[in-house]
């Protein structure tokens, strides 16, 4: 197996602040392809040092490994810094673009570490806090007979919703780890993998724990660290920011807005809408996790419509800061609040809501981390390279696999069906021209009657192809089939491989050699002289 860097995607925000283009660098702290963007961010944490927030790492920092636990030491020891990446908890691990995220961050931190010559060590921050379900209760793969099989846990139990750090998996889990074994082919490394996995994903484990053991896990050979954002400690430690943004959310609301407006006036629309009130503070009650709205005197509950003094959020961030949750734009605030980090690991989207935040990290005392892309990886067996060479394609070819049946089609038309109807085709034009200019000569209305019977004929020729297309592609079953293989690997369900297959996809075949050559296959962007690079770059070794 190969894999081959992909183009990260996003928009045009995106696009504009990774190729040094436009105004979107004034929403970022600089370029993530510069050293000297690091060592400046390195020296504004240093300023701004503080004990308190080592010891807050030191409670609810949890290695993945051995390598991980001596490096929180050093860090703690050597006044050092983090890089930080997350992802919502998902079955299974999720798609594979979460492991990618972690070892991007593990490749960057280890450069920077040569670079800054102080420790830098990687965080995977598990959003446990995220309630939403349905993104969480399924996982892909596809099976032996290049089929994609869902994996599901079904909706979610009647009730509010509830974060994924509460909510159990249930016995529907079981059934959906029986039928992932029995959708992989047999292989040496099922015993390796799905032990583990069992004994992560029991009924009685909730989505957000199972998750965090399984990535440590599956990270448990690198030097990273899993941080759960529903961890005690680290609620505890959050109070500061969540009593700000309680006591006075309209500083934050401006801030934003602000940033949103510079954004539409450079042409640049927003990853996350402003909803009109809504403060950036979820409370988990009686009625499930729901967004706090501002009042005149106080707080609405969005959904259920409850209402809550400004006292008595107040007394739940002190007495009960667990039941306080921040949305997705405050959660990097609260890192950066939390723990001295250099840089962010995300993906296109979570690049694009970084630049609406600058001024929120100002509000909080936090300066913006650098933002970087995660690795972008597209896995190639050979079975798939196969059918690629056979047909003398790219992998981005095979997308929309219709499109290329009719253009298989078209170029596989017998000559002399071609042949005739470019015939038919040039005939009708030629003879229709003719025949409107002498019909013109008897009544000039005449022309455009018969230009209307021509235009007509050639639309009729028109669908006559097409069907002609639709019988070539009908005979070419075998072509057919080994397309859609092709696709449903590179591109299951038209959409890219790393949102959709989770990583056991190639664990269960290829074992650690797997994470491994992602590993070797993701570079890091730094280039202490100032030139660009690129995260996911082409490499020579693969998995046989």
């Amino acid at each position: 197996m190969n894999l081959l860097p992909r183009p990260l995607g996003g928009s045009r925000l995106v696009g504009d602040y990774l190729a040094g283009a436009g105004a979107a660098g004034d929403f970022f702290r600089g370029s993530p392809y510069r050293g000297d963007t690091y060592v400046r961010k390195a020296e504004a944490l240093d300023l701004a040092r503080s004990r308190h927030t080592f010891a807050t790492a030191e409670r609810v920092v949890r290695p993945a490994g051995t390598e991980g636990k001596e490096l929180l030491r050093r860090v703690v020891a050597e006044s050092g810094y983090f890089v930080t990446t997350g992802q919502q908890p998902g079955l299974f691990g999720g798609p594979l673009y979460s492991l990618y995220k972690a070892l991007t961050a593990v490749r960057l931190a280890g450069d920077l570490e040569g670079l800054l010559g102080r420790p830098v060590m990687p965080l995977f921050w598990v959003a446990s806090d995220d309630h939403d379900w349905e993104e969480a209760n399924h996982a892909f793969v596809v099976d032996a007979s290049n089929r994609l099989v869902r994996l599901s846990l079904g909706p979610a139990a009647e009730g509010p919703p509830r974060p994924l750090g509460s909510t159990p998996l249930g016995p529907a889990v079981e059934q959906a780890l029986d039928r992932l074994a029995e959708a992989m082919p047999p292989s040496e490394f099922h015993a390796r993998y799905m032990e583990p996995l069992r004994d992560a994903f029991q009924p009685q484990a909730t989505m957000a724990s199972a998750f965090h053991a399984w990535m440590a896990e599956l990270l448990g050979e690198t030097p990273i660290g899993l941080v759960d954002a529903g961890a005690p400690a680290l609620k505890e430690a959050c109070r500061s920011v969540f009593r700000a943004e309680a006591e006075d959310p309209v500083a934050s609301a401006n801030v934003l807005a602000e940033a949103a407006d510079a954004l539409r006036d450079r042409g640049y629309g927003l990853q996350v809408p402003l909803i009109p009130g809504a403060t950036n503070l979820f409370v988990d009650l009686k009625h499930g996790r729901e967004r706090l709205q501002r009042t005149e005197d106080g707080f609405l509950l969005r959904r259920s419509r409850g209402r809550l003094s400004l006292r008595r959020v107040l007394h739940l961030i002190e007495d009960d800061p667990g039941s306080v949750s921040p949305n997705v734009l405050l959660r990097p605030v609260v890192e950066s609040v939390l723990f001295p980090t250099l840089a962010y690991v995300g993906g296109p989207g979570e690049l694009a809501y970084f630049a609406q935040l600058r001024g929120l990290f100002r509000r909080h005392g936090a300066g913006m981390p650098v933002v970087v892309p995660r690795g972008s990886l597209l896995a190639v067996e050979n079975k798939v390279q196969k059918v690629l060479e056979n047909f003398g394609l790219e992998a981005g070819d095979v997308r929309d696999p219709e499109a290329l049946l009719t253009r298989f089609a078209r170029d596989r038309l017998p000559g002399n069906v071609r042949d005739t109807a470019v015939q038919w085709r040039r005939a009708v034009e030629s003879l229709g021209g003719g025949l409107a200019d002498a019909a013109a000569t008897v009544d000039p209305a005449l022309r455009g009657a018969v230009m209307k019977t021509r235009n007509s004929s050639l639309a009729a020729l028109g669908t006559l192809e097409k069907k002609i297309v639709r019988a070539v592609k009908r005979n070419a079953e075998t072509t057919r089939a080994r397309i859609a293989k092709a696709q449903v690997n590179l591109w299951p369900g038209g959409k890219p491989q790393d949102r959709i297959l989770c990583p056991l996809q190639y664990l269960l075949r290829y074992g650690p050699d797997f994470p491994a050559l992602a590993y070797r296959h993701i570079h890091s962007p730094i280039d202490p002289a100032g030139a660009g690079g690129d995260f996911a770059t082409p490499g020579t070794d693969s998995i046989a």
